[in-house]
């Protein structure tokens, strides 16, 4: 047992069970030693790879390029995002906030190290309970009934990972790398559904993503940048990905359902976020947007849409954390995260409204800044699998691609808003005290900001080429020939030279005087002030957005609402089919163990 592997998972796993009796400052120091450590340890396996580890002649833990990639980032994140959390978490939650931690590393570590299905469905299964702890953790009104739908959504998604599992199990050797599965007898298509709904309910894909905007709303600050920006991506995305390239046989029919799905992820998410008056509900559905993305490249079955997918999955919990932790960094200094409530705060935090505008900037897929270059692999590997494919087909997949591209556009829209609603525009009198973050928070922030601009910069000399072209290349979809003429250099010099144009004729034209805002004479109250969430309020009056809208409000299109309703209508019609006889409830379980061997072939 002195892999390396085993300590990676170990590690955390003794600083939590050493945190519940630790006091506050040592529980503190002992997460940051581990996470340190793990992060030496991860680093390491780039230089030598551990070998895999077998336990009663099965392989438990296995490190392949696909799963360097996610524990690499899931290192990575977590020592950044706890830095932030060293000041300022809530003092009658940190305790529990600080033994979830450590053991959300370990159990998310053991799930992308662990290809035995029996393995990964522990650690996948105490990662879901893990995020339901964090939810139980929120003190709004709504936290209770949150974390409930939280734990339904992802923890039901469980039960069908395990029939999954079960189904794939013999022809896969019950293990994720192996395979493929046929997707020509009803029990392999059954798995592959089983499987894709644990995974998009992990990442946050529709239509099993509406935990994700409640749980930022209602959860800690903190948590939300951990885990649904972050975290349960890498896992989600991970188990997507082990299943289109290997552990099934996909064929393109398949493949362009998913990119579908994947595509109406992009466009709901992204509509939804529009609308929203509540800062972290905001981010919240553009968490669920920008997983979209990720699917459709990763289903593609393109080469260079592929590795745009697995690019933009690290880009993500790169600015997505860093919207989180700004918007947090705002929230405890003002008090509220309500944008209704907000403006003018750039003044007086700086350096938080930097970071904040850097990371809006790389998630709107602005050149140079990270998310443009994965965005634009994956809108060239789709167009270039486009002429490859029948005329029906190339016709679906350039529609996707069109709706992806559209999705981006309102990206910028909606960050616009959110950028003038928290930081720009007038600022209320009760925030004249409000002072920049403290340093570890605008250390954190800065250091994703400062990541988000490296990657755009150096992509093909750093993410591409250490993490997402080694993973590609053994999932057989390395992309051939060079990767364009894209240069985000030459595109920062431009913009630096356009910038410095603008700057001379700025000072040779005639000196302006700076006055106060008025309206009819009178100097501009807050009564009159421009919010931000007045930003395309138009939308929700146009037809046919304007039903929609008012349905989704309702939880219409909800599907825990939706299951909700239609379990207790199935147990009430069960509840009518039976008098309480023991005979007639073991009939009803012989008959699902009948169904479940018919199935099972």
């Amino acid at each position: 047992m002195d892999n390396p592997m085993v300590l990676v998972i170990a590690l955390p796993l003794a600083v939590a069970l050493l945190n519940l009796v630790l006091p506050p400052v040592l529980r503190k120091l002992l997460i940051v030693a581990g996470l340190v450590a793990g992060f030496v340890l991860v680093k390491g396996f780039f230089d030598a790879q551990p070998p895999d580890l077998s336990l009663l002649g099965a392989v438990v833990l296995s490190l392949d390029k696909l799963s360097l990639l996610a524990l690499a980032f899931i290192h990575i994140l977590s020592l950044i995002i706890f830095v932030f959390c060293l000041k300022g978490l809530d003092a009658a939650t940190e305790k529990p906030f600080l033994v979830l931690y450590p053991l959300t590393v370990a159990f998310a570590s053991g799930a992308v190290l662990c290809p035995n299905a029996f393995g990964f469905l522990v650690f996948w299964g105490l990662s879901g309970l893990a995020l339901y702890g964090f939810a139980l953790l929120g003190r709004g009104e709504r936290a209770a009934s949150t974390a409930k739908k939280t734990f339904i959504i992802v923890g039901g998604s469980d039960a069908f990972l395990i029939l999954g599992l079960a189904l794939a199990g013999p022809a896969s050797g019950w293990s994720l790398a192996g395979g493929p599965v046929s997707l020509g007898q009803p029990a392999g298509v059954l798995a592959f559904v089983c499987l894709l709904i644990a995974a998009f309910a992990k990442a946050g894909g529709f239509p099993l993503h509406t935990w994700v905007p409640d749980f930022s709303r209602d959860a800690p600050v903190e948590s939300a940048a951990f885990l649904p920006a972050s975290l349960d991506k890498l896992l989600g995305i991970f188990l997507l990905t082990r299943m289109m390239t290997g552990a099934f046989d996909v064929g393109p029919f398949v493949r362009m359902a998913v990119v579908s799905l994947g595509t109406l992820t992009v466009i709901i998410g992204v509509m939804m976020a529009m609308v929203q008056h509540n800062g972290r509900r905001l981010l919240g559905y553009h968490a669920v947007s920008q997983v979209g993305y990720m699917i459709m490249g990763v289903a593609s079955g393109s080469a260079l849409a592929f590795a745009g997918g697995l690019f933009h999955l690290i880009n993500n919990t790169l600015y997505k954390s860093g919207l989180f932790l700004a918007l947090g960094s705002v929230e405890k200094r003002a008090g509220t995260n309500e944008l209704d409530e907000l403006g003018g705060l750039g003044r007086v935090m700086p350096l938080t409204f930097l970071t904040a505008l850097v990371a809006s900037l790389s998630i709107s897929g602005i050149p140079p800044f990270n998310g443009f270059f994965s965005k634009w692999m994956i809108y060239q590997g789709l167009l270039e699998k486009a002429s490859s494919l029948s005329k029906g087909y190339a016709l679906w997949l350039l529609i996707c691609l069109v709706l992806a591209v559209f999705g981006s556009a309102l990206t910028l829209a909606s960050f616009m808003k959110f950028l003038h609603a928290v930081f720009l525009g007038q600022r209320r009198e009760r925030y004249a005290g409000v002072k920049e973050a403290p340093a570890n928070q605008w250390l954190a922030t800065g250091t994703l900001a400062l990541l988000c601009v490296g990657f755009g910069l150096l992509a093909r000399e750093i993410p591409l080429k250490i993490f997402v072209m080694p993973a590609a290349e053994e999932a057989g979809l390395a992309p051939a020939g060079s990767l364009g003429l894209y240069d985000p250099r030459l595109i920062l010099l431009l913009f630096g030279l356009a910038f410095v144009l603008g700057l001379i004729v700025f000072g040779l034209t005639r000196k302006t005087r700076t006055d106060e805002v008025y309206i009819g004479g009178n100097v501009q109250s807050e009564e009159f002030r421009v919010a931000g969430t007045e930003f395309y309020r138009e939308i929700t009056e146009m037809r046919p957005f304007k039903g929609i809208y008012a349905q989704a409000e309702k939880k219409t299109f909800d599907i825990y609402e939706l299951g909700s309703k239609a379990t207790f209508g199935l147990s009430h019609l069960l509840q009518k089919a039976h008098g309480g006889l023991l005979q007639v409830y073991v009939l009803f379980i012989l008959f699902g163990v009948l169904l479940f061997m018919v199935l099972a072939g």
